[in-house]
């Protein structure tokens, strides 16, 4: 039966927890790869031994469904490794996490090694150097990073969560980050809203109006210009596979609804935010998807559900603490309730996805919905971002 499923379906029958990461190229914050972790249901590493699933060979196919980078970092067990190393490969590169254990020998150029730093021991059997930067305090850091440099072409910061360990790293010119730290807020409490974003809040402002007519609705999209392009390309894409093409915005509305056409400006809109690191626009996305596909779940409405994990990005987005930013928008009150409490229906299901996303399996344990119907939403809602992303690149 497996062997019918296309690959990305393939790798949803996996019975544990899929994680992704991406690692950002530290000098732009641009994503070089993801990082992708297998664990148990409980969110705990697999034993070495672990029965391999058939989807591993087919990694090399999967890979493109929920990445645009022909490269990962993968976390899997030592027999998970053996296996893909005697796959086929095409033009993915692999970094295998060996974690502690010894690098295997291949003769494979399509695959190279990565191990955890440590200060009693180190080799250089690995390209990559996977350093937790909540394993070390900053000076004994300092006083191994060169060391560390000589013998490893890519140093790796993880668990990088907080805007001074950001900082650490880029001061001392790590090559890669993985963390949450993108997804916070600057903490400056005295920095001035930039006239552009002040427009952008306006625009939201105006898209989440209740009362607004079909007619204003639509004027206020084509005021502006740039967000009515985007949005007449973006449902006129293969994306939507509208069997008409739609040439205004009124028709838009008229095909679509008035809840469809708001949200999806309001995505746009905030997608449209430059001087924040593109990935956080693809975190706006999955976030809104996988709520809106726990909706059913928790008996909500979906397009409530979006909006909860769209709008959850504007403290990141705009470098402000989520409730002043949301006291001026007129958001009903179970939306507000959501993001600002994470009570309701939908604050639950944005809970469930800001918990999966943090890898907090203890916390994702908590959840009223199986774990498995979480993971299954999950791989959705990065595929589905993907995609989705591909289609609004400049």
């Amino acid at each position: 039966m497996d062997k019918k499923l296309a690959p990305f379906e393939l790798l949803k029958t996996y019975s544990g927890l899929i994680h992704r990461q991406p690692l950002f190229i530290t000098a732009q914050l641009d994503v070089e790869s993801y990082h992708l972790s297998f664990l148990t249901k409980q969110g705990e590493k697999l034993s070495d031994d672990a029965e391999v699933p058939k989807f591993i060979e087919q990694l090399p196919s999967i890979l493109p469904a929920i990445s645009e980078r022909q490269k990962a970092l993968l976390s899997l067990p030592e027999s998970w490794r053996e296996a893909l190393l005697g796959t086929d490969q095409s033009e993915v590169n692999f970094t295998l996490d060996v974690n502690g254990g010894d690098a295997p020998s291949t003769n494979n150029n399509h695959f190279s090694f990565a191990r955890h730093a440590s200060i009693s021991k180190d080799s250089k059997d690995s390209n990559t150097l996977l350093i937790d930067i909540a394993e070390f305090d900053p000076k004994v850091l300092t006083e191994h990073l060169p060391a560390w440099r000589e013998r490893h072409s890519t140093l790796c910061a993880t668990n990088v969560n907080e805007r001074d360990e950001f900082t650490f790293c880029k001061q001392h010119d790590l090559d890669l980050l993985q963390g949450q730290f993108y997804t916070l807020p600057a903490a400056n409490d005295n920095q001035k809203i930039s006239p552009s974003t002040q427009i952008l809040m306006e625009l939201l402002v105006k898209l989440q109006e209740p009362d607004v007519e079909a007619n204003e609705l639509a004027n206020i999209i084509n005021l502006d210009i740039s967000l009515s392009y985007k949005l007449l390309r973006l449902i006129n894409s293969a994306f939507f596979g509208l069997r008409k093409e739609v040439n205004s915005i009124q028709q838009a509305i008229v095909l679509l609804g008035f809840s469809k056409i708001k949200t999806w400006a309001s995505l746009l809109s905030l997608s449209g935010v430059d001087d924040k690191p593109k990935e956080l626009r693809v975190v706006a996305m999955t976030r809104a998807k996988m709520c809106s596909l726990l909706a059913k779940y928790y008996k909500g409405q979906a397009d409530t559900f979006f909006a909860a994990g769209l709008f959850s990005t504007l403290d990141a987005l705009m470098d402000k603490p989520l409730p002043s930013l949301i006291s001026n928008l007129p958001l009903s009150p179970e939306l507000v309730n959501a993001l600002q409490n994470h009570s309701g229906a939908a604050g639950r299901a944005l809970q469930d996805v800001l918990n999966y996303e943090k890898g907090d399996w203890q916390a994702l344990d908590a959840s009223p919905l199986p774990v498995e119907i979480i993971a299954r939403a999950y791989l959705d809602a990065i595929n589905w971002a993907k995609e989705l992303n591909s289609h609004l690149q400049d």
